[in-house]
């Protein structure tokens, strides 16, 4: 035997042969698990920039219900609540976005985003998803451009007209509604709210020290007075603040200051708008012209119901209008993550069981989404008494659905001139005309440096062609007026 070999092996090549056969072993043992183990794919990340703050209740609803997108598509939503929408627009324009999709209400920022080709075209997306074909057109057409549609509603809220504290009408026998075909008018409002004020109850909220919600009060007199023509025209400014017919809606909304119907001046100017919630509940307030999203705010969905404001023109009686918008989710061209995600996304928060998940929640009483709201009021999905009457409304009138007066006026008229005026009102209702004649020089240098007309969708082909005096009945308003010391215009004490 020789030394160094092993039956005609050196030793080395032995060694050599044993460390390939073990290399071999562990790399097929390596290869036989990883291909045996689970599939793991990692954890996206999509970016979303939203309305909601991350620990309000409505923010805390959004995560709870966007899980399932995210077990689904395994991917993390890093949800970031705000409402700089400017900021959120000069990010998109920079082309270095921080977030991958943006949920807001500005519609006439999305569409210059839309117009400037910053934002993902969803038309195809929409179409071949089948999603298109669930929602209410009046909220895809807020995005709709040309044909192509930018943004997808993902909620939408409305402004049903008043809702009341049904113990308090109970307590003094009045009467609800029971129906639309028996909405009050405003002979019977002001009959009930007088029997309110006589049992020592505040009739309506004010939420004054906010402002914006007293255009809640002043939206239905405008529509209940001239209807879709005479709305528009003054939110988009087709008319002057001091036409009579104009004057006259004001008219209405003084009469509920001077008869002390949201309490005194002091009183209704101090509220902000949630303060006016627990008014209710102890009593102290009877009624509030507020949006649907009242009774998640109360987190009560049976003591406050909801009631179409009163009629005032015989002539529209029978026409029923909702004031509604919502909130849009956008893609940017330039979204830094996963685009098709984001598109999955911004689809998935418009279908059909995202919107149904929202109605059962409470969080939104009605939904963009026909089918969702649909499910609602055949039963199929159970939701809050108070969101079935509002999804009802508008299932059934949703060709006189109205935008939001005052937020589709231009913003430094809406903020700095239209919800100040009518705050002021409420604390000097005897100054009107001069408030008036105010608003009418502020609006023509606002509107025309906008150059409202043609930027602003929603106005670019609105005419006023109706009467520019409402020859209706009064109900005693300009009485009412008179005698508490406010000043009529000439040409109604002339007459």
């Amino acid at each position: 035997m020789t030394h160094g070999r092993i039956s005609g092996l050196s030793r080395t090549a032995l060694i050599a042969i044993i460390a390939v056969v073990v290399i071999v072993v562990v790399v097929g043992g390596v290869a036989a698990y990883l291909m045996t183990r689970p599939h793991v794919v990692p954890e996206q990340t999509l970016v979303v920039y939203g309305p909601w703050g991350v620990n309000t209740p409505e923010g805390q609803i959004f995560l709870k219900i966007v899980k399932s997108f995210e077990k689904e598509y395994h991917v993390k939503i890093e949800y970031v609540g705000t409402t700089d929408y400017t900021t959120e627009a000069q990010e998109i324009m920079s082309g270095s976005p921080p977030f991958d999709v943006v949920i807001n209400a500005e519609v006439s920022l999305l569409r210059q985003l839309a117009e400037g080709g910053y934002l993902v075209n969803l038309t195809p997306y929409l179409e071949q998803s089948g999603v298109l074909n669930q929602l209410i057109p009046y909220y895809v057409n807020y995005l709709n451009i040309n044909g192509s549609i930018y943004g997808v509603p993902v909620d939408a809220w409305t402004k049903p007209g008043i809702y009341v504290w049904v113990s308090t009408f109970e307590k003094y026998g009045i009467p609800l509604p029971q129906s639309i075909s028996t909405r009050w008018n405003w002979t019977q409002f002001m009959y009930y709210a007088n029997v309110l004020k006589s049992h020592g109850v505040i009739p309506l909220g004010a939420g004054a020290a906010d402002e914006w919600p007293l255009v809640i009060v002043y939206e239905p007199i405008v529509y209940s007075i001239g209807g879709k023509s005479l709305y528009y025209a003054i939110m988009c400014h087709k008319i002057s603040y001091t036409s009579p017919i104009v004057e006259q809606t004001f008219e209405f909304y003084l009469a509920l200051i001077t008869e002390d119907y949201f309490g005194s001046p002091a009183f209704a100017a101090s509220q902000h708008f949630t303060d006016v919630y627990p008014l209710m509940e102890n009593g102290t307030v009877a009624m509030y012209f507020m949006g649907d999203w009242t009774p998640f705010f109360l987190n009560n969905y049976t003591a406050a119901q909801p009631i179409m404001a009163p009629w005032i023109n015989p002539e529209l009686a029978n026409q029923y209008f909702v004031v509604s918008s919502g909130d849009w989710a956008v893609v940017p061209k330039d979204a830094p993550g996963n685009k098709t995600l984001a598109i999955e996304f911004v689809l998935w928060l418009a279908s059909t069981g995202f919107q149904e998940k929202v109605l059962e929640s409470g969080w939104r009483s009605i939904s963009p989404n026909k089918a969702a709201m649909e499910a609602a009021v055949s039963g199929e999905i159970t939701v809050p008494p108070a969101s079935k009457v509002v999804e009802e409304w508008v299932l059934q009138f949703s060709n006189n659905l109205l935008p939001d007066i005052a937020d589709n006026m231009p913003s430094q008229f809406e903020y700095n001139v239209f919800w100040p005026t009518l705050a002021k009102m409420i604390s000097n209702p005897s100054g009107w005309l001069n408030d008036l004649q105010y608003m009418e020089e502020e609006a023509n240098l606002i509107y025309n440096q906008t150059n409202w007309d043609n930027t602003y969708p929603l106005c670019e082909h609105v005419t006023y062609t109706g009467p520019y005096v409402y020859t209706g009945p009064m109900y005693n308003v300009p009485q009412i007026l008179k005698s508490n010391g406010i000043p009529l215009p000439s040409w109604q004490t002339n007459s």
